[in-house]
């Protein structure tokens, strides 16, 4: 199907350019080889804060590697924080403290959004260890939020804006979303609930994984839910025009303003729940 081709193709570019631009700077032809350590048993840690004012900015975007994430939206709130941990693990402590410093988390504001960024050592520079960023984030509730991760959890929660993730693997969490998403994940759990405003659009596509969306029973949109093997549930709502077989769900909520596209592409099941 064309949707599952440009979801990969999505996907696939999101992590190969999130490998090779979320690293150092360095020549690597002009330094000497990492050394390799044997196991990832011990860990350095390091705590970091930022802040920026948003101002006049529309939006906020993330490109984080390895790690959780956490982002809510706050009434009233004037700035972008970030409360984070960058974390080393390799074979001994001392090494790993020794390695933070090539782990540094990027904050620019630019003119219509506040950029945050993960850099660390390309992959075939690390000698085996393990770098991560867990970040922590509050910023204005109505700003559009915008995350690419390779691995680790994304949580977004209390955002009254359109919000997209791109998580190749690891679970995605949408908690009180008022606004579109565009959320594609390669191998993880999608849990959302979202309003979706009149000619908004909610499109949630997993390669393995559930998916389990919530929306308000007065929600206006075409929907569409397909899976490879699985199963869809639909408790709670009243589709009119009800296309229904083994593999797809589709019809008309209300009065079809908004679009609902909901897609497993390998193995999961499909629940979304009217309240």
């Amino acid at each position: 199907m064309k949707n599952k081709s440009l979801n990969h193709a999505i996907l696939l570019f999101l992590l190969f350019a999130l490998i090779f631009i979320s690293c150092d700077d360095g020549d690597d032809n002009a330094n000497p080889p990492v050394p390799q350590v044997s196991n990832t048993n011990f860990e350095a840690e390091e705590t970091f804060s930022l802040e920026a004012l948003v101002e006049n900015r529309a939006q906020f975007r993330l490109h984080g590697k390895t790690g959780g994430i956490t982002i809510t939206g706050q009434p009233g709130a004037l700035s972008v924080t970030i409360t984070g941990t960058k974390r080393v693990q390799s074979e001994s402590t001392q090494d790993a403290q020794a390695h933070l410093q090539d782990l540094t988390v990027n904050m620019q504001s630019l003119p219509n959004e506040i950029f945050v960024e993960t850099f660390q050592p390309q992959d075939q520079n690390t000698g085996g260890r393990e770098y991560i960023v867990d970040y922590t984030i509050t910023l204005p509730q109505d700003l559009q939020t915008h995350v690419n991760s390779i691995s680790g959890t994304v949580t977004l929660d209390s955002i009254n804006n359109n919000v997209s993730v791109n998580n190749v693997g690891g679970s995605v969490t949408l908690k009180q979303i008022v606004g579109g998403a565009l959320i594609n994940v390669l191998g993880g759990t999608i849990e959302s609930e979202i309003t979706l405003p009149l000619n908004g659009s909610i499109d949630l596509n997993t390669l393995n994984g559930d998916i389990n969306l919530t929306i308000p029973l007065n929600t206006s949109a075409g929907f569409s839910a397909t899976v490879t093997l699985g199963t869809i549930t639909a408790p709670n709502l009243v589709l009119q025009n009800e296309t229904r077989t083994s593999t797809f769900l589709g019809g008309t909520l209300g009065s079809g303003q908004g679009t609902i596209t909901l897609e497993i592409e390998q193995i999961g099941n499909i629940r979304v729940t009217g309240i």
